[in-house]
């Protein structure tokens, strides 16, 4: 068989919903199993961020800037000097101190500790500063200049807590040009992109500004304080940067080899893929 057939059957034995992939802004595989949008769980915090980069170029924030000054105080548990140390790139790099419910969990721009409760209030950050709700906002300065048709915001269902998050509905496809967009720094600033792949100071240098990186040596996991002494995804190229959601969502970009890759799960598949299927995806996309 040939490496496209290969890696199109390895996306159907994974549940894949869609896949789009593009070298030097050429598609060089392309499949669409299922036509319609899907929730792209936390590749959702990768847009997240392009946004706040766009924010940040347009000058309403900074990375810099304590959430207190956007927010109103007392919107944690913490004591008031620890709350009021809390910036935008805090928040982004997931080093908070604080565990879901806002309570004091580790130290402040150091410990790692993947905080959806705490990451939402980047959103909000987002539509006090431009004015513009957060779909207003995604249709103005991302989906419209790319041509981007089938993606929208919604609010899920409670969670056991009680939180209802908002959630990205999209497709592999419109998750590539964003990728293509970003890599041809048509969205935020060079620097910007650059910072997207460095290791972060923190306890998981694997994600900074949330993204991950292959560069760093290290990485942890969502759900777990274990420490694992390789790079997130070994066999992938070593400055891939990637923004991953629950299920094996992926938008993965590779500025050295001009590599776009966006997978999307069908929400009905029984298993998100396995680790060790990981080799042989990014085997097949580098021969692409």
């Amino acid at each position: 068989m040939s490496v496209s057939e290969d890696l199109q059957q390895l996306c159907q034995a994974q549940g894949t919903a869609q896949i789009s992939v593009s070298k030097a802004g050429t598609l060089v595989f392309d499949q669409c199993p299922m036509s319609m949008p899907v929730d792209v769980y936390a590749v959702q915090k990768g847009v997240v961020s392009i946004l706040i980069g766009i924010a940040e170029a347009r000058y309403f924030l900074e990375r810099v800037d304590a959430m207190n000054h956007i927010l109103d105080p007392e919107w944690t548990q913490l004591t008031k000097p620890d709350e009021a140390s809390l910036t935008v790139e805090i928040l982004m790099n997931m080093t908070t101190g604080m565990n879901d419910q806002l309570q004091k969990q580790g130290q402040i721009g150091k410990d790692w500790f993947y905080n959806n409760v705490a990451y939402q209030q980047l959103k909000t950050a987002l539509t006090i500063q431009t004015g513009l709700e957060l779909n207003a906002l995604t249709q103005a300065w991302l989906f419209e200049p790319l041509g981007i048709t089938d993606a929208n915001w919604i609010t899920r269902a409670k969670d056991a807590d009680g939180h209802a998050f908002s959630a990205l509905q999209t497709t592999a496809q419109s998750l590539r040009k964003i990728g293509e967009a970003l890599l041809q720094d048509q969205l935020v600033d060079p620097y910007y992109r650059a910072a997207l792949g460095t290791p972060s100071e923190s306890t998981n240098p694997a994600w900074h500004l949330l993204w991950w990186n292959n560069q760093a040596p290290t990485h942890m996991r969502p759900g777990s304080d274990r420490v694992y002494p390789k790079p997130l995804l070994p066999h992938a190229p070593k400055d891939l940067i990637s923004a991953r959601g629950a299920g094996g969502h992926h938008l993965s970009i590779s500025p050295s080899l001009d590599l776009v890759v966006a997978q999307t799960m069908d929400p009905a598949a029984a298993h998100p893929p396995k680790r060790a299927n990981q080799q042989a995806f990014w085997d097949l996309i580098q021969q692409l």
